[in-house]
């Protein structure tokens, strides 16, 4: 896709949008899709001074910010209206693309797994790990469904789209007996116990979680905030990227929320868990990941990172854990 051609679009009225979209979009008949932490990427760079104008203190989750720059469409410039339309077109052609893998690679599919079938969540696994063996079709509907990870350019800083699905590929057993219900209660009575009470060098509530196929998201959340602000929008986008990914569509996770040691432990438990909560928002909406493979968990202070420094910010975070299938 001419990317330059698609900047040039977002300039233009609306009216005139629709018709360079066309253009751009029978530009190649090909095209590549877009992730969507390249998506937000852009809305970002397209939308936030409107965000801060008008929808400041609006989360992202539940698509609420879309929601609000389109209510506010009178005061909002027309690079940013421009922008979310075009790229609500782009996510639904990713969204299509991943549809169309198993009509693209069904001949693939019988050939390569002959032992799986339709709907088996080892399927599209399979099939990918022998990508080198199908048919070039079935390779451009992965690549083009964001499944290819030398391809994908989405990224975050230094933490590249492979990074993250490498980092969270966990094995069959890995999360055996780690559940978000359990974590709770050990959380509550880690508070509870007298022993716990000095908040120096205090023993985790959970040995095997730093065990486990994790990525964690250091938080910059205002203070006593669970809101996502606008800079964390992409690396949540990019973990979203990495949920669908073949190698972690059949797996679950936990999203662990973190504090450090400071003010009330059950007050920092809570507030932990709203903020493992908002990540929990985004990745169901507007990103479409199934609530059913995500739990949130906030163990506030009492599994520090730095337990010989328990003020120190490396403590503040979000871990996202692999707890298998």
């Amino acid at each position: 896709m001419n990317w330059q051609l698609t900047r040039l679009c977002l300039l233009v009225p609306i009216t005139a949008a629709a018709v360079c979209l066309l253009v751009a979009g029978m530009e190649r008949s090909s095209a590549q899709t877009i992730g969507y932490a390249h998506a937000t990427d852009w809305i970002g760079e397209s939308c936030g001074k409107d965000i801060e104008k008008v929808c400041k203190d609006v989360s992202l989750g539940g698509g609420r910010i879309l929601k609000c720059l389109g209510q506010e469409r009178v005061r909002v410039s027309p690079i940013c209206t421009n922008a979310v339309i075009y790229l609500g077109i782009l996510l639904k052609r990713r969204a299509a693309a991943r549809t169309d893998v198993d009509r693209v690679c069904e001949g693939d599919t019988k050939a390569q797994c002959p032992d799986l079938r339709p709907g088996d969540r080892n399927l599209l696994e399979c099939l990918y790990s022998k990508k080198q063996a199908v048919s070039a079709p079935c390779q451009q509907a992965m690549t083009d469904a964001g499944y290819d990870l030398a391809a994908s350019a989405s990224d975050s800083g230094s933490t590249s789209f492979a990074d993250v699905v490498n980092t969270l590929r966990g094995s069959e057993k890995a999360g055996s007996g780690i559940d978000a219900a359990g974590l709770r209660q050990l959380a509550a009575k880690g508070i509870a116990d007298p022993s716990r009470a000095s908040r120096t060098d205090r023993p985790p509530v959970s040995d095997q979680l730093s065990q486990l196929a994790q990525f964690t998201i250091p938080v910059r959340f205002e203070s006593d905030s669970a809101r996502l602000p606008p800079d964390m929008f992409k690396v949540v986008a990019l973990l979203a990227d990495a949920l669908y990914h073949p190698y972690l569509q059949g797996q679950r996770f936990l999203i662990v929320g973190h504090t450090e040691a400071q003010g009330d432990r059950t007050y920092n438990m809570r507030l932990s868990r709203e903020r493992a909560d908002a990540i929990r928002q985004v990745l169901i909406n507007p990103f479409g990941i199934s609530p059913s493979r995500i739990e949130t968990v906030g163990l506030g202070e009492e599994q520090l990172l730095n337990r010989a420094n328990p003020e120190a910010i490396e403590n503040r975070r979000i871990q996202v854990i692999n707890v298998g299938k």
